[in-house]
């Protein structure tokens, strides 16, 4: 192999030949791009230029077409190609003889050690760590394995069928879980750009809490939905190495930690329970984030202005929607209907307005006094 690896390797970068091989008419061959880099090197740029062969000396005429008009060795890629075969076929059969040989000693593992179910030599029974251990032939532990293993697989893949629709359950759980949370934070930055400055602090703190919420629910329902996916990935792994592995011992190696993983995976016979509502709730947050705020010193005493506050509402609220990815219409509409039918206490005296003209007709004064009710209307805090 190494004689015809160096009669099927190029002069000029000593490597097998990298296809199209071009023969000169001095019968040497050589990869095109390792010819091309010659003719450089040698300042033959033109195309009716020469060149001295580089094994030869011999000179070349290009004859008008580069090295288009070289002849390309046909037969030499041919068998170049199955030259690169029968090195593949080799390669794989060292692998193959390798892993059914013993690391410790280098002789062929043909026992199976019953007590750590692990394949050995002959030389680890009579002198090695498993010299009290009872052992049997690798054929016939690899028979009766081999059919037990196409038993559990069974038994696997009932177990992963069972849990198919609490799997997509947890799923469609954790798409309503980033979805609610989307909606909060559309409601919160929508809300939150339009108040004082004050409670900027306060913004901030509300998504950090938020974020954490989320973090903290979404790690739980990813992992009830690992446990649950656990039965369907030890089943393809097992149909894996039952179907393509290469040999007995490597089949052996890899069977004693599936069947361990399998019956850690049957003892638990019953699913973690699936929850049915895990979502962040956006009234807490909204009421979070006006908390404390006097919001009767942004109302107007006249009942005409409540439809122009609503739409004003709405129009800011959609805003926040379109940068924060849309919020849910359903939301939306609810907390307009609360704002409508919501009524405002009258202070007893006239609360002064801003100075900045623009907060008189703050578009999240009514929706502020629906959600807070009589617990605004008995106290007074500033803003």
């Amino acid at each position: 192999m190494e004689a015809l690896s160096a009669v099927l390797s190029c002069p000029v970068c000593m490597e097998l030949f990298t296809p199209p091989v071009l023969l000169l008419s001095c019968s040497h061959n050589f990869c095109k791009q390792c010819l091309e880099l010659v003719l450089v090197n040698q300042n033959c740029t033109h195309v009716n230029g020469q060149f001295c062969c580089p094994v030869c000396r011999k000179v070349i005429y290009l004859r008008g077409r580069g090295t288009d008009r070289l002849q390309r060795n046909i037969l030499a890629e041919n068998i170049l190609e199955k030259f690169k075969e029968e090195l593949e076929t080799l390669r794989t059969k060292e692998q193959n003889q390798l892993a059914q040989t013993c690391e410790k000693h280098g002789e062929t593992v043909n026992l199976m050690c019953l007590s750590d179910e692990e394949p050995i030599c002959g030389i680890c029974k009579l002198f090695g760590d498993h010299k009290s251990h009872p052992v049997a032939k690798i054929s016939d532990a690899y028979a009766e394995r081999k059919v037990n293993f196409a038993m559990d697989i069974q038994l696997v893949l009932k177990k992963s069928e069972s849990t198919a629709q609490a799997v997509q359950d947890v799923k469609k759980l954790i798409r309503d879980l980033s979805t609610s949370a989307a909606d909060t934070l559309a409601m919160i930055d929508a809300i939150g750009d339009s108040l004082l400055s004050r409670i900027k602090r306060r913004i901030a703190t509300l998504k950090k809490q938020l974020e954490s919420e989320q973090c903290s629910k979404l790690e739980k329902l990813q992992l009830v939905a690992r446990e649950l996916e656990a039965p369907l990935k030890l089943y393809q792994q097992m149909k894996m190495l039952l179907q393509h592995h290469a040999n007995a011992v490597q089949f052996l190696r890899e069977y004693k930690s599936l069947k361990g993983e399998m019956e850690r995976l049957l003892e638990g016979t019953v699913s973690p329970p699936v929850p049915t509502k895990d979502t962040i709730s956006i009234r807490r947050y909204f009421q979070e984030l006006i908390r404390g705020i006097d919001i009767t010193a942004f109302t107007l005493p006249e009942t005409d202005q409540v439809p122009a506050s609503m739409a004003g509402l709405q129009e800011a609220w959609q805003a926040g929607c379109a940068m924060q990815g849309g919020l849910s219409q359903q939301v939306l509409e609810d907390t307009s209907c609360k704002a409508v039918s919501g009524s405002v206490p009258k202070p007893n005296q006239e609360a002064e307005l801003p100075r900045n003209p623009s907060h008189a007709y703050s578009p999240f004064s009514t929706s502020m006094s629906s959600v807070q009710g009589s617990e605004i209307g008995s106290r007074e805090s500033t803003v």
